[in-house]
């Protein structure tokens, strides 16, 4: 597994602060669907958030930002905490078929990182949001297909 990524160093276009700004505007979100996720990891993804680039967008549903933050977790967590780096690198696996042979992984780490929701406690859960209606014209496509 790669696990141990380098930080990103803030883009020649962002400074300091506004690299420090968007990473913190995008935190509380992260944890809000993410609450277990572990400092390292929280680390990484604030990080991708900004090179990818996002930023949780008040302008847009809940449910847009849900899914483009769900699409940076699922990508940090298929390059750190599965084989498929190897299997595309080493292996040489065409990529959806390392997505496939991943995925049991890839979706164990996810179920780990929420809390632990009694059904209609809440309104929806972040693991579900394939199943909830269109996000507009703006729509992030498929959570589980950002690299």
């Amino acid at each position: 597994m790669s696990g141990d990524h380098a930080s990103f160093l803030p883009p020649n276009e962002l400074s300091i602060e506004e690299y420090q700004r968007r990473r913190e505007w995008n935190r509380g979100a992260v944890k809000d669907l993410f609450p277990r996720i572990p400092a390292k990891s929280l680390d990484r993804v604030l990080d991708l958030c900004i090179a990818k680039p996002f930023t949780y967008n008040l302008s847009q549903a809940k449910i847009w930002n849900a899914r483009r933050l769900n699409s940076v977790v699922v990508a940090h967590v298929r390059h750190a905490h599965t084989n498929y780096d190897k299997l595309l690198r080493e292996e040489h696996v065409e990529r959806f078929e390392a997505r496939r042979r991943t995925g049991e992984q890839l979706w164990k780490v996810l179920r780990e990182w929420p809390e632990e929701r009694n059904p209609g406690d809440a309104e929806w859960d972040p693991m579900d949001v394939d199943e909830l209606s269109e996000c507009g014209e703006d729509d992030p496509g498929d959570p589980m297909d950002l690299d």
